[in-house]
């Protein structure tokens, strides 16, 4: 499940062509919550720290609401770190999120909308040993103690969005989704051939979001 409560900051400009169309470029804070993910169970039977499930997420967006249609693109960032006994885990995560809604309601004040939520996530997760010591004038014999994965998931699934206080300067919208991963999303390497992988399909997530337009 993906949770995202966002205090969002925005910049309005108006379109009136035939229909007015809203345009608004918004920054907010939010928050990812995952069901699982697969990778936790290698890392577990190995005594190794698992991968936060909860991270907290830094978005950038931009809505359209018109007289029929509405819709945003967001881009969001999330970084976490654990660590267990003598181990530790980075995970950075890069999400670009597409909403497609056609307008049920649109009154003066209020509005509700539906449509298609498209996102794609990708991780680069960095799994190491803690005080190691790297010796520059001897790196013949060097070994590694740090693994580094990355992996890509595509989501698709339905959303709601309900627009608050709109004939104010400043209006509130609260968004509802969930997303069912349909790719693998298998653990690869750039540095290393991976044995025995794991695939995320299956894991989806549920999002919310709070902005203010």
């Amino acid at each position: 499940f993906l949770a995202s409560s966002s205090i969002l900051i925005a910049q309005s400009c108006n379109d009136s062509l035939k229909n007015k169309v809203n345009v608004d470029l918004y920054f907010g804070l939010g928050a990812s919550v995952l069901s699982k993910f697969s990778l936790n169970d290698k890392l577990k039977a190995a005594g190794i720290a698992e991968l936060n499930e909860t991270t907290p997420e830094f978005l950038i967006g931009l809505n359209v609401f018109g007289s029929k249609l509405s819709g945003d693109a967001e881009f969001g960032f999330a970084a976490s770190e654990n660590d267990l006994g003598n181990t530790e885990n980075r995970n950075i995560a890069f999400t670009s999120r597409l909403r497609v809604h056609y307008n049920l309601i649109n009154k003066e004040k209020v509005a509700f909308t539906g449509g298609i939520n498209l996102s794609a996530t990708s991780s680069e997760v960095d799994i190491f040993t803690k005080n190691n010591t790297i010796d520059l004038n001897n790196l013949v014999g060097l070994t590694s103690n740090h693994v580094s994965l990355k992996n890509q998931m595509f989501y698709v699934g339905p959303s709601v969005s309900l627009y608050l206080l709109k004939h104010k300067k400043s209006s509130i919208r609260a968004n509802f989704g969930y997303e069912f991963a349909f790719t693998n999303g298998k653990w690869k390497s750039d540095f290393a051939t991976i044995n025995n992988t794991v695939k995320e399909n299956g894991n989806n997530r549920f999002v919310f979001g709070i902005s203010l337009l």
